[in-house]
């Protein structure tokens, strides 16, 4: 490489992801200044919606392919086109992963957290529920202490109906989810007739009960798989991770407010900082993903491991790691040493402000 293409900028394509990559490309703006991109940083955004309100963060914009089975062949020609030197993949992850090979050929590292088996794993939690359970009994005891919550995975409702009965008969308070799903998607906590009630005056989304889920379930005979599992009475963490290759390079602990509106806590946990690294190693992650804790009287339960990028990863950057700045600087080779250590105790929240947005 020529001493005028070493200082070329270094290309940074964020795809199809959710509005918060807003905040992202904000947390890579001022990072791109200093030496670590002695070139600068130049951010390509793609998405399937024209008006994608991120788009005015990126140098690039462009709409993505429609056609899901030619995503990767059109991410390698936009890669090889535009000199693409780090894809952060949202989208289609699991596929680009299958062809990073591909990708590298013409000079593009994929950024995604795990292989494309881990994926699919990490990707539906009745599977990564199940793999936690085989592998802790295969493993050393010291792993004995990655626990998930009590569950049941149904695919019809006489499963539903029984595994909540059963659930309900030992004195746990009851709660189902899809095995595959984003955010709080499809989950409900089935409570009385009489808290359903006050639950739906006030909008609450998450409460619901056992007749009215019956009721809805009962619409389809199979309905995809659901996980009927004990409901934890928290409090709940949220771990952002930075990783390479099964080892923890970085985490930061976010405890969850309790009440809406409130702040969350970048708090300093000993004991969840042990189990986020014998996750990362279990599953040979590497790159940004998010581990979602929460306690119970038998200790802390495992709840998910997103493979991606948490929406409140903003929050941990202002315990001083720049999450997508150092992501990016480690998966060009930056030395680990040179990563900023975490503060702690910081109460941390985000105030919205309204912006004018410019359209193209």
């Amino acid at each position: 490489m020529g001493a005028s293409e070493s200082l070329l900028p270094v290309a940074l394509w964020i795809n199809h992801a959710f509005s918060n990559v807003y905040n992202f490309c904000q947390l890579l703006r001022p990072s791109d200044q200093n030496k670590g991109f002695p070139g600068g940083l130049k951010i390509y955004l793609s998405h399937d919606n024209p008006q994608f309100v991120a788009r005015n963060m990126a140098d690039e914009f462009f709409l993505e392919s429609q056609g899901r089975e030619s995503y990767v062949d059109w991410a390698i020609e936009i890669g090889q086109k535009n000199r693409i030197n780090l894809l952060w993949a949202f989208r289609e992850a699991r596929n680009l992963a299958e062809r990073a090979r591909d990708l590298a050929k013409i000079g593009v590292t994929l950024m995604v957290c795990a292989s494309p088996d881990i994926l699919d794993i990490l990707n539906d939690k009745a599977a990564f529920y199940a793999h936690i359970d085989k592998e802790t009994k295969r493993l050393p005891a010291e792993y004995s202490d990655l626990l998930c919550p009590r569950h049941r995975v149904v695919g019809n409702l006489e499963a539903f109906s029984g595994a909540v009965k059963e659930f309900e008969a030992q004195g746990y308070q009851v709660s189902f989810k899809p095995a595959q799903a984003i955010y709080a998607q499809g989950f409900k906590i089935i409570v009385s007739p009489e808290k359903a009630l006050k639950a739906y005056m006030s909008s609450d989304p998450y409460r619901t009960t056992l007749a009215e889920a019956e009721a809805k379930l009962a619409q389809d005979p199979v309905f995809r798989r659901l996980l009927v599992m004990e409901t934890l009475p928290g409090p709940e963490y949220s771990v952002d991770v930075l990783a390479k290759e099964g080892r923890l390079i970085r985490a930061t602990i976010r405890l969850k407010p309790q009440r809406a509106g409130s702040p969350e806590k970048l708090v300093y946990n000993e004991t969840i900082l042990a189990l986020a690294q014998k996750l990362t190693k279990m599953f040979q992650l590497s790159h940004i993903f998010n581990l979602q804790l929460m306690d119970s009287p038998e200790g802390l339960k495992i709840l998910e491991i997103n493979p991606r990028a948490a929406g409140g990863l903003y929050y941990s950057a202002l315990g001083g790691i720049n999450y997508p700045y150092w992501a990016a600087r480690l998966a060009l080779g930056a030395s680990e040493d040179l990563i900023p250590e975490q503060a702690y105790d910081l109460w941390v929240a985000q105030a919205y402000q309204p912006f004018v947005y410019e359209t193209a």
